[in-house]
């Protein structure tokens, strides 16, 4: 039956689900990447207002993945499970992403706060329901795990390409925009002639805010194809058990914390936390260390991309030694690879450019087991939840662990935000105090070795060891197998 299974889910169908990441990757990609920047510079918000609506956003997004995993696991349709989420908020995401690049004209900063604050609070509730739809209807696939870690692996490297894509297009889109003229920083003397001040000519920021509006229309353009082909091009089986999943209304809270407190459930959410935080820190402050600590300003795009690509080349090879050596094993020795290169980072002389390259290329090839080892280690608690208690509860274990990568984006970038204050960072500024190459060096590099150190331990002592995950899998069939079996006769009447 398995194998039945396996074989009706083509390759083109697992290319067709992976393009589906494209929607989700493209958008939240470029809002991380951009959105403070945007409602500092050219939304033209003070930097108090700005911090408020990132970060209640971010905290909202946090308790979304819960609510988005009980809204779906109270849904049936006979469009499926996941379909009509997957498809209705790929649609309402448009319209939402489109207004948040919108700069009202002529507002105070607290009513900007309140339009800005509302957008982008809808966006990341609209976000985490795609993103736990989408990344749970693999789960609603097949069966067959082989199958799954296909469709996995071809969904993290679309992901990838998403980043660069969506780096890419925005950036190119806004620097062909923006007509101020090229340095490094545009100063004006104040009206003292004491101090300095940053200057923004008017007619260049109207250029820029349509640079803005043009990126967001062409990232609309490229997520809503992505939904349709996802929505349409993958089919959700309906013979793949998850009735347990439709009688949560009566004591979600119950199952909730049985999820929580499931032993393997429980080291994988630590050592995720642990091992995606420094993942984030080093996305939200490379730019900002590489312009202030090692002297690489002009630089920092070209690092970005070189970080990416490693990471997206990597992807197939992590694949392969997954197959080959077991997803655990593999796991820890990448995640212990990291720690001399994250200690490295915070050692680096200012414009060691060679250097810098050597490190970040091997940083990015071993971010790639981030992107995909967790999500098919996931798939292997489920089932071995499912045994225990007979309950398969694949779009709660996905909400979960995408609620614990939220709360590790929210640590990430307090953290970035906290040694920045610490190190007295001056916005605007085009140079920094020594304080500051001090505290980005400790950011980038003292901090992750810690919580990583602390997350590899936790890696470690996961009990789901490839011989109990083949034992689990083998005892999974023989359920299935005897389910159609009991089955058959009724059929047959």
């Amino acid at each position: 039956m398995s194998e039945a299974k396996a074989d009706s889910v083509s390759w083109l169908e697992t290319t067709f689900y992976g393009i589906g990441m494209l929607s989700g990757a493209l958008f939240i990609t470029v809002m991380n990447t951009y959105n403070n920047v945007f409602l500092v510079e050219v939304a033209q918000m003070s930097a108090q207002f700005a911090t408020v609506v990132v970060f209640i956003s971010r905290a909202w997004d946090v308790v979304c993945n819960l609510i988005a995993g009980k809204l779906i696991s109270s849904t049936n349709t006979r469009f499926g499970r996941m379909k009509p989420w997957i498809f209705g908020s790929g649609v309402l995401l448009v319209p939402v992403y489109f207004l948040s690049w919108y700069v009202p004209p002529n507002l105070p900063d607290v009513v900007k706060m309140i339009y800005y604050l509302l957008l982008c609070s809808t966006f990341m509730f609209l976000q985490s329901v795609n993103n736990v739809a989408y990344r749970t209807q693999v789960m609603y696939m097949t069966d067959d795990e082989t199958v799954r870690n296909r469709a996995t692996l071809i969904r993290g490297i679309v992901e990838l390409v998403a980043v660069v894509m969506g780096i890419a297009l925005h950036g190119q889109v806004v620097a062909f925009y923006d007509t101020v003229p090229k340095k490094a920083c545009r100063l004006a003397n104040s009206t003292d002639n004491s101090t300095t001040h940053r200057h923004i000519d008017p007619e260049a920021l109207e250029d820029i805010k349509n640079g803005y509006l043009i990126s967001a229309a062409a990232i609309c353009g490229i997520s809503l194809l992505a939904t349709l082909i996802v929505t349409f091009g993958v089919k959700e089986r309906r013979d793949i058990e998850r009735e347990n999943e439709q009688n949560l209304n009566g004591n979600f809270l119950k199952t909730l914390k049985g999820v929580v407190t499931f032993r393997p459930n429980v080291y994988f959410l630590i050592y995720d936390v642990c091992l995606y935080s420094p993942t984030v820190i080093y996305s939200g402050g490379a730019a900002i260390y590489l312009q202030y600590s090692l002297d690489l300003r002009s630089q920092v795009p070209n690092i970005l991309l070189i970080t990416v690509v490693s990471t997206v080349v990597a992807l197939p090879a992590v694949g392969l030694l997954v197959d080959k050596f077991g997803k655990k094993p593999v796991y820890i020795v990448m995640v212990a690879l990291t720690i001399p290169f994250l200690i490295g980072c915070g050692l680096v002389p200012p414009r060691s450019m060679v250097i810098v390259l050597v490190i970040v290329i091997c940083m990015g090839a071993l971010m790639a087991a981030n992107s995909y080892i967790p999500w098919t280690m996931l798939s292997d608690i489920v089932d071995a939840y499912q045994l225990q208690t007979n309950q398969r509860l694949d779009t709660l274990f996905f909400s979960m662990y995408l609620l614990m990568c939220r709360l590790a984006s929210v640590l990430g970038q307090a953290a970035t935000t906290v040694a920045l204050v610490i190190g007295g960072y001056v916005t605007g500024e085009c140079s920094q105090p020594k304080s500051v190459d001090t505290s980005l060096r400790i950011l980038m590099s003292g901090f992750p070795v810690a919580i990583s150190l602390i997350g590899l331990g936790c890696l470690i002592k996961y009990p789901i060891s490839e011989q109990i995950r083949k034992e689990n899998k083998e005892a999974l069939d023989e359920m299935t197998a005897s389910l159609q079996e009991m089955k058959a006769p009724i059929a047959s009447q």
